[in-house]
């Protein structure tokens, strides 16, 4: 079975500093995919981008933590809160989702919302995910879903990274083994979620990779971490997750804690050396909207 690897830059639109990094990992690199922030405040730099980047293509990273809603406030009061923003993190929606009544629905209207600027900038989106990998709450996951099906969209990241990589430990800077650990920690702790999140996707009509990796290595990406993961990719589908980009005064102002580690991972995937690495190993790349089995 031939093995097929999707590089996909999540992110994009986050700023202008991003959208530039991940146009020159598409036209330098490997990279042939990215989801975009509808509600990012460089969405339409974004969209101007992935129409330059013929090679690109572009999903839907649903975004419901941190940035401000595209539905009024007034119109989402349980999710938008007090000030107007979507909740800090993952455990707050989760929160929000299991202590207030209504803000299932508003779940729904804000990613319709996202969904529908997308499609109206004249992208026909490859494939979904979600900032923080919110789609792991269910009544998220049914909401992506049912846009999924409206739209024949045909592909959602399975955000379930593999015990096997562990093996990355060594591959990263000595002095970021503890993050990595708890990163690798936190990926492991999200597999309670596997039985709820298959049973949602089981009869949808949609598919995951069969293979997902990045949730132990974001921010940590090396070039030896790179080279063994060339020789790790197994035969099907792979997706891996990066954060590729230019940092500029919009993106330190967002608080983001992904700041030096975005132009590495950009340096590493536009090189030629993950290049010559990938046609060692017979890695073909590409994108969703490429997949045809």
């Amino acid at each position: 079975m031939e093995r097929k690897l999707i590089v996909n830059a999540d992110d994009f639109g986050l700023t202008a500093g991003v959208n530039a990094g991940v146009a020159e990992c598409c036209e330098r690199g490997v990279l042939r995919s990215a989801t975009i922030m509808a509600n990012a405040p460089a969405f339409q730099d974004a969209v101007t981008t992935a129409k330059r980047c013929e090679n690109l293509g572009v999903g839907i990273h649903f975004v419901l933590t941190r940035l401000k809603p595209l539905t009024d406030a007034a119109k989402i009061p349980e999710l938008a809160g007090g000030n107007g923003e979507l909740p800090s993190g993952p455990a707050e929606l989760l929160k929000l989702v299991l202590t207030r009544k209504g803000v299932r629905e508003e779940i729904r209207r804000e990613l319709f919302a996202q969904a529908e600027r997308v499609f109206d900038s004249g992208i026909i989106p490859t494939h979904f995910d979600s900032h923080k990998h919110v789609h792991l709450i269910p009544p998220v996951l049914e909401t992506m879903i049912e846009i999924g099906r409206r739209w024949s969209i045909k592909w959602i990241r399975g955000p379930f990274e593999s015990p096997a990589g562990l093996i990355f430990l060594f591959d990263v800077e000595r002095s970021k083994r503890g993050q990595f650990l708890r990163q690798y920690a936190a990926a492991l702790c999200t597999s309670p979620a596997r039985m709820a999140f298959r049973s949602l996707m089981r009869g949808s009509g949609i598919r995951c990779p069969d293979y997902f990796h990045g949730i132990s290595a974001t921010g940590l990406m090396t070039p030896d971490f790179i080279r063994r993961f060339s020789e790790k990719v197994k035969p099907g589908i792979n997706e891996l997750m990066t954060h590729p980009g230019y940092v500029d005064d919009d993106l330190r102002a967002l608080g983001t804690r992904l700041l030096g580690s975005r132009g590495k991972e950009k340096d590493i995937i536009a090189s030629e050396e993950l290049k010559e690495l990938l046609l060692k190993h017979k890695i073909v790349i590409g994108n969703f909207g490429e997949v045809n089995n």
